[in-house]
């Protein structure tokens, strides 16, 4: 039988160091290769990137400014208040009116600032009402607006002040509305008005209810009422009061006095009632 192979010392020694060598490179070179190959993720810093991103929002949001619809200015007279019938809708014709001559403007929004000095924004009336002049104008031949003189603004102050309170306390509804002011002598006779009628002097207003038209127990009811503030608190307001057939009702506050249809005093409806 054969003995083993037998190697020398120094032989084995150095067979058992180069495997070890060749094990370790292998480990080494296989890690190199990995780390090269291992996928990185995209730097959130990366300088090119944030760039092309920014601009892009920037674009969109100069494309989203620029397109964005603005309402429309409706206020003609940009240094004026608007004058609107108060329901939210343009008076064409009132807004023809002041743009009829270039100083109109100017001197209506004179005569509403006066007034409201006085007697507070909320209480001057809407401008297409204050300023109507009388139903009959364009059979009379003269204008269906016009601007008070200026030396007669100060009596529409009480008349206001009264139309105030009569709405406040429910005597009249807030749907009342304001048919005729102020009145030139001319169309006042036209018109059919009394010869020392208080129209003439900017002190008096001639208001309607438009739904009390068909609803005769409602006019009834207020005309009642008007009679009783009349008769109650009237004195202290100078509160002339006029009812008529029509509906029409007339409020200044340039004599204590009441009267209908014949502006006299036993053809008012308010001797009925007190």
């Amino acid at each position: 039988m054969n003995s083993p192979l037998k190697f020398p010392l120094g032989v084995t020694a150095a067979a058992l160091l180069l495997a070890t060598s060749c094990t370790s490179m292998a480990e080494t070179s296989g890690a190199s290769i990995n780390e090269q190959r291992k996928i990185r993720p995209v730097s959130a810093g990366n300088t090119q990137t944030d760039a092309l991103g920014n601009l892009i929002r920037t674009k969109e949001l100069t494309i989203e400014q620029s397109t964005t619809i603005r309402p429309a200015n409706t206020n003609h007279y940009p240094n004026q208040p608007n004058y609107n019938t108060g329901f939210g809708e343009q008076n064409y014709s009132f807004t023809q009116w002041l743009n009829s001559a270039s100083y109109r403007a100017g001197d209506v929004g004179q005569y509403q600032r006066y007034l409201a000095g006085y007697v507070g924004s909320n209480s001057v009336p809407p401008l297409d009402q204050l300023l109507t002049t009388a139903r009959s104008w364009e059979k009379c031949g003269y204008e269906q607006y016009q601007l008070p003189p200026r030396e007669l603004w100060s009596n529409m102050i009480p008349t206001l002040r009264l139309y105030d309170q009569l709405k406040k306390q429910g005597v009249i509804p807030a749907t009342a509305e304001i048919r005729s002011t102020y009145r030139s002598p001319g169309l006042n006779a036209c018109a059919g008005g009394a010869g020392a009628s208080k129209h003439m002097t900017n002190g008096a207003i001639d208001i309607w209810v438009p739904e009390y038209e068909s609803q005769p127990w409602y006019k009834s009811g207020m005309q009642d009422k008007l009679c009783q503030f009349w008769s109650s608190q009237g004195e202290a307001y100078n509160f002339g009061l006029g009812l008529y057939s029509t509906g029409a009702i007339h409020l200044d506050t340039q004599g204590y006095r009441t009267w209908g249809a014949q502006y006299s005093d036993p053809n008012s409806y308010c001797r009925y009632i007190n």
